[in-house]
């Protein structure tokens, strides 16, 4: 993995003092190496982790004739068969980095090279002959790149920090995506939580050129759906999970995973086990005194002694979440609405003292089915049937109940008269009138943004594909790019360590969307399909039966007490931050939470990284 920047300027390229300035942005991504290089307009930049081809890897990679200049970050699981297919048609490769294949792709195939590529990836490239740089971000969105176009200059990079180290964008708030985020707890892309700055989204291609600035997508839809039986399927599954996590263990340096000791993690380790010549090494953090729900170091333990590996734990107090917070958005660089974003940043830094790469469960719940937001697209079609007036006495009286979350955002599913509607309402974490009181924002503007975003990508899908396989659509290709994976890759690479995700395999993704939904999803039974494969195969019984829950802090408790008060603080009447979010709405939340009155613990927990995101980059105050 690397930090990448690409800066097209018709004026004249870069100065050294601002290209010296991205690369300090960019280091923590790549501490093994950089590089400054300069094609007329163009200026490449490149930060390197040395990954794979220690010695004759580094960076810009070039086109035989020297026309095409290439920085990229991430992984080509497939170079060495797209290597021989290349050099077959008469390619000639200079390094054994499997991100030269990149280029020589460009070259045979033009731009829709990407659609070859199975990895994880962020490049930019610069075509002398045609005056192009062009950009692409991997199918799934697990790297990151950012851009913006101002005054016919074009910027491109891994993160939005190389933007503000040289003074090419001033930070400020977009208020769409306020309202983005308080609706959803993630800003979707293509906007950032910073004006004029555009987050390319996942599977798609940035072309810049003599006749402007223009982004497509090349998300390829899923094929027929299957018609194996469960047993059948469930066996495929299996093996081509096998097949991926050993694609993903290409590697020059030392290697590990994070194990929770839950279903997804546990998988991918026995798969490791498996694959590797030794076992293999395992990271874990839990959060002593919050029940072996939360502090899942006992359970990981226990798993990591049946399967055979080289366990090590850490820890995360209480006393530590403010401080790992406000270094952690820092690194975010936008609030993400995930409260373990911080117990993973302090994980990823636990972690890359013994390795440099690691393989996670990020990815296996949105396309597989694991939340219970997937329960509650099954029902959809039901909820639908219930007559308006009927329906709203019941939500009515739901919002009546105290600290009952679950059941407010389930019943709220019934106000909806628009299918399409009912399936985004899915997602929302707090009601219109919450937001509304907190804002008083573009409130309209951003829900018929969000609308049309949805459309776009649930256009891959028949017309036949019901409601829950429109959700897990959405949750794959829509929430999970910029929010998980995002906070995945960044606070991974924080630590300069490059996470690797196993689930979001190109071929094996190819694989999961032509299953049906009902097949993924049995009744209200998430994962059904996911679990009959690994039973008896990959995860032991014990496992099996453990609880699911997703990867946590004890977040919920903390509000009723020091980060109550630390939002209380953060939303002083006269803090700047009031110009954007009304300190009163938030107070009442706050109170609400405190006493048991109401459960929200989402909203709040977005109210409190925002305020941190604003403090950093808006108020530019010093890290605590």
């Amino acid at each position: 993995m690397c930090g990448v920047a690409a800066i097209f300027d018709p004026r004249g390229p870069l100065s050294g003092e601002a290209a010296a300035s991205i690369c300090a942005a960019l280091r923590h991504r790549g501490p093994d190496g950089e590089s400054v290089s300069t094609y007329g307009p163009t200026t490449l930049i490149h930060t390197r982790l040395a990954i794979i081809d220690l010695a004759g890897g580094d960076q810009p990679l070039h086109s035989e004739d020297g026309t095409c200049h290439l920085v990229a970050n991430g992984e080509i699981y497939n170079h060495l068969e797209l290597r021989a297919e290349l050099e077959a048609a008469g390619h000639t490769f200079a390094t054994h980095s499997d991100c030269e294949v990149i280029v020589h792709a460009y070259e045979e195939w033009g731009p829709d090279s990407v659609r070859r590529l199975n990895g994880i990836f962020g490049f930019a490239l610069w075509d002398e002959r045609k005056e192009t740089l062009l950009a692409a971000r991997d199918p799934f969105g697990v790297k990151p790149l950012y851009w913006f176009e101002r005054n016919g200059k074009v910027g491109i990079a891994s993160e939005v920090g190389a933007f503000l180290a040289a003074d090419l964008i001033e930070a400020a708030v977009d208020e769409i995506s306020l309202e983005h985020f308080l609706a959803w707890r993630f800003t979707p892309s293509p906007r950032t939580m910073f004006k004029g700055v555009s987050r390319l989204p996942a599977a798609s291609l940035l072309v810049s050129g003599p006749e402007g600035v223009g982004v497509r997508s090349y998300r390829t839809a899923p094929g027929p759906k299957l018609d194996g039986g469960p047993d059948q399927l469930a066996e495929e599954l299996a093996s081509r999970f096998e097949d991926a996590v050993d694609r993903q263990m290409m590697s020059d340096v030392p290697y590990g995973a994070f194990l929770s000791g839950g279903l997804d993690s546990t998988a991918i380790v026995q798969a490791m086990k498996r694959k590797a010549q030794e076992p293999p090494l395992t990271f874990t953090i839990g959060f002593p005194g919050a029940g072996a729900e939360l502090d899942e170091r006992s359970a990981a333990a226990q798993t990591a002694e049946a399967i055979g590996t080289r366990h090590h734990a850490t820890a995360m107090e209480q006393n530590d979440f403010t401080a790992e917070l406000d270094a952690c958005v820092r690194h975010l660089e936008e609030p993400t609405g995930a409260a373990s974003a911080p117990a993973a940043f302090q994980l990823s830094r636990f972690a890359a003292e013994s390795v440099k790469v690691v393989l996670s469960g990020q990815g296996a719940d949105e396309p597989l089915g694991g939340y219970e937001r997937h329960q509650a697209g099954a029902m959809l079609g039901l909820i639908a049937r219930i007559p308006t007036a009927l329906a709203r006495p019941i939500v009515a009286a739901a919002e009546t109940v105290p600290r009952n979350e679950r059941l407010k955002r389930a019943t709220r599913l019934l106000g909806p008269d628009d299918d399409l509607d009912r399936v985004l309402q899915i997602f929302e974490i707090a009601d219109a009138d919450t937001r509304s009181s907190l804002t008083g924002g573009p409130a309209e503007t951003a829900a018929e943004e969000r609308r049309i975003l949805a459309a776009e990508i649930l256009g891959d899908l028949p017309a036949t594909r019901d409601a829950l396989a429109q959700v897990l659509y959405l949750d794959t290709h829509m929430f999970l790019p910029d929010s998980l994976l995002l906070y995945g890759d960044k606070t991974s690479m924080a630590a300069s360590l490059e996470q690797r995700v196993p689930f979001l395999d190109l071929e094996l993704m190819r694989f999961i969307e032509r299953i049906p939904a009902r097949t993924r999803v049995r009744g209200l039974k998430r994962k059904w399909l996911y679990r009959k494969a690994l039973a008896g195969r990959l995860v032991p019984q014990s496992v099996m039966d453990r609880r699911k829950h997703p990867f946590a802090t004890p977040y919920d408790g903390w509000l009723r007490s020091s980060l109550g008060d630390e939002l209380d603080r953060l939303y002083a009447p006269s803090s700047p931050i009031a110009e954007h979010v009304d300190a009163a709405a938030v107070h009442r939340l706050t109170d609400e939470h405190r006493r048991g009155r109401a459960d929200h613990k989402r909203i709040l927990y977005c109210l409190l990284e925002f305020a941190y995101w604003y403090r950093a980059f808006i108020e530019k105050a010093p890290a605590d």
